[in-house]
């Protein structure tokens, strides 16, 4: 590309600066070079760190080329690839093509997989598969934590082993995420206390909060927590979306949660099954930025839940806007839109 410098506002990580970007031998340079383009916001690139497939594409049968492909288009340098709960047969299968993946291509932007199952809730299964759930027996805990490519799972701490399953991953570095369950407050403080603190799509697939027994809805609101959220209007109202920022701030995170099915049929937002249960996403972080927006979330707050907050709680790498760091940023207009992504020094979009 020709040489060209961003003048607008950058994202220095709590706030923004008026400054300059420009890109040389593929890192950030602050010095001005050609052309100067004002553009309104330049963040870091976003993070997909729940997500099936999209556009007709699905890691769970191994489509990372053509996923990593659409991600990289939409602004994200990192995404979690999130396996539907499976058999451990097919699961082990997965792992071993992603792991073949990784070995091709040691820049991918997948670091990991993880998976919403398999000891979870029949009550509040959700779309997942009913004949995939395992009963959390030592055996069954064994041979699926076994399975090296799969760092965090969905799991459901009323289930009986729940603490054995807690240890035994912890102990191993993997992540457990409480999600797809109907524990009571009790259930989750005995997990609280043993070092788990993230959430699968809250408050989705969780117990509710009530004012005798406030379940894991009210444990997200209480306790210190990663909650993972999907902010598009459809699986949480604007409603809770706003009381949940009164009451969290900027600590929770963005996740979209799509599935293969999205942008297959133009831009539905909303993909249920036979039944009317809700079978996943439809609608990217990056657009979901724009929703919160709306909703009167401060830019500086949207950037860090899109972008920020799911690294820092993965431990996987945050991009800085400064010198000398790989040129990986996006160019955001006013309302948020999507005007240009640059990844390691090349545009990908437009």
């Amino acid at each position: 590309m020709s040489e060209v410098s961003f003048k607008g506002k950058i994202f220095r990580g709590e706030s923004f600066e008026e400054g300059i970007i420009s890109i040389e031998n593929r890192r950030i340079s602050e010095r001005k070079k050609g052309k100067v383009e004002k553009v309104s916001y330049i963040i870091p690139p976003f993070i997909e760190a729940h997500i099936h497939g999209g556009w007709g594409y699905d890691f769970q049968k191994g489509e990372f080329e053509e996923l990593e492909r659409e991600l990289l288009k939409r602004g994200n340098d990192l995404a979690i690839p999130t396996l539907m709960n499976d058999s451990l047969e097919n699961l082990k299968k997965i792992s071993e093509i992603f792991t073949q993946y990784r070995k091709k291509r040691p820049n991918t932007i997948f670091p990991f997989l993880r998976v919403e199952g398999p000891f979870i809730s029949e009550e509040k299964r959700g779309a997942q598969e009913k004949t995939s759930i395992l009963k959390p027996t030592i055996k069954n805990i064994e041979k699926f934590l076994s399975i090296e490519a799969i760092k965090s799972f969905t799991f459901a701490p009323e289930l009986e082993n729940s603490d054995y399953l807690v240890k035994k991953a912890l102990n191993m570095g993997k992540i457990p995420s409480i999600g797809h369950s109907n524990a009571k407050i009790s259930d989750f403080k005995r997990v609280y206390a043993l070092g788990v603190r993230h959430t699968t799509h809250f408050p989705n697939a969780m117990s509710p909060l009530h004012h005798r027994e406030i379940g894991l809805t009210g444990a997200g609101f209480y306790y210190d927590l990663e909650l993972e959220v999907i902010a598009d209007e459809v699986h949480s109202s604007k409603e809770f979306l706003k009381l949940l920022y009164k009451i969290k701030g900027n600590s929770f995170s963005l996740i979209s949660d799509l599935i293969p099915q999205a942008f297959t049929n133009g831009e539905e937002k909303i993909i249920k099954d036979e039944n009317g249960t809700l079978l996943g996403g439809a609608t990217l972080v990056s657009e979901q930025i724009k929703l919160l927006k709306e909703l009167s979330f401060s830019i500086e707050d949207i950037i860090k839940m899109a972008s920020i907050n799911n690294r820092k709680f993965f431990n996987l790498p945050i991009p800085y806007l400064r010198e000398g760091e790989d040129a990986s940023f996006l160019i955001l207009d006013e309302d948020l839109n999507l005007e240009k992504v640059f990844f390691r020094g090349e545009k990908v979009y437009p």
